[in-house]
């Protein structure tokens, strides 16, 4: 069994690859949340998923249609160091993650699009995961 060592497109695409061995991979992804007491309190916890990832798999990624965002922003940034905990703008964060959404939603539609030939529709998935650090959020 292979190990990968991080979360994320390249481990998928690892096994999709020609150069694929057979083996299986594990995609382990963690997350802990620890702030100062009197912050952010619902989003406080931790979290982790693990996945086995290999041939014949009941879920399938559709890697021609995937979306991505990334922006700079200090919605959540830890500038002492010494601390043992991040700063967090909640309103700063939620936006961040609404414009983040519609950023993927406008990507994959524009994929969808061009490869499907037809306007993506929510009928055409099976499903949707999202993270949702607190069910208001999401």
């Amino acid at each position: 069994m292979q190990i990968f060592e991080e979360c994320g497109n390249n481990d998928i695409e690892g096994v999709e690859s020609s150069s694929w061995d057979g083996r299986y991979g594990l995609v382990v992804c963690t997350d802990s949340a620890v702030y100062a007491e009197e912050l952010a309190r619902p989003t406080r916890g931790a979290a982790a998923i693990a996945m086995l990832v290999g041939p014949d798999a009941p879920i399938t990624f559709e890697s021609k249609l995937r979306g991505s965002h990334m922006s700079h922003a200090y919605d959540f940034h830890k500038p002492n160091l010494a601390s043992g905990y991040l700063v967090v703008d909640g309103k700063l964060s939620q936006t961040c993650y609404l414009m983040a959404l519609d950023s993927c939603n406008k990507l994959l539609c524009s994929k969808y699009e061009k490869l499907e030939g037809k306007q993506f529709s929510i009928a055409d998935a099976d499903y949707f995961v999202f993270h949702s650090p607190y069910n208001k959020l999401v």
